[in-house]
């Protein structure tokens, strides 16, 4: 028995982060094209990320950010931030101060 990769339809997490890597491309007026030539990756490869049927990597959602001049927060959006509040937000970034990769949240 095979199994299918599980799409957007059956995760709206990754849905959603694609939904908002697509507009971030769009609002930095960059192309799928321009994103896997950064990633050094086919755009193929792209593509699938974009469509659902592969999820980011969150190493890859962090270059993606840093690259289009964002922080992950951004990225990833208000509505998935909200989803789960951690009650000690404030351990996200300790000891991240004056790091180039703090999220910053």
């Amino acid at each position: 028995m095979t199994t299918r990769p599980q799409d957007q339809r059956d995760n709206p997490v990754a849905h959603h982060v694609s939904d908002e890597v697509r507009a971030w491309l769009g609002r930095r007026r960059r192309t799928q094209s321009d994103l896997a030539r950064h990633m050094g990756i086919a755009k193929s490869a792209v593509s699938v990320r974009l469509n659902g049927s592969r999820e980011f990597s969150i190493s890859e959602l962090v270059e993606i950010a840093a690259w289009l001049d964002i922080s992950l927060a951004d990225l990833l959006g208000p509505e998935l931030l909200q989803a789960r509040r951690s009650p000690r937000g404030d351990m996200v970034t300790a000891g991240a101060e004056g790091k180039e990769w703090a999220l910053w949240c």
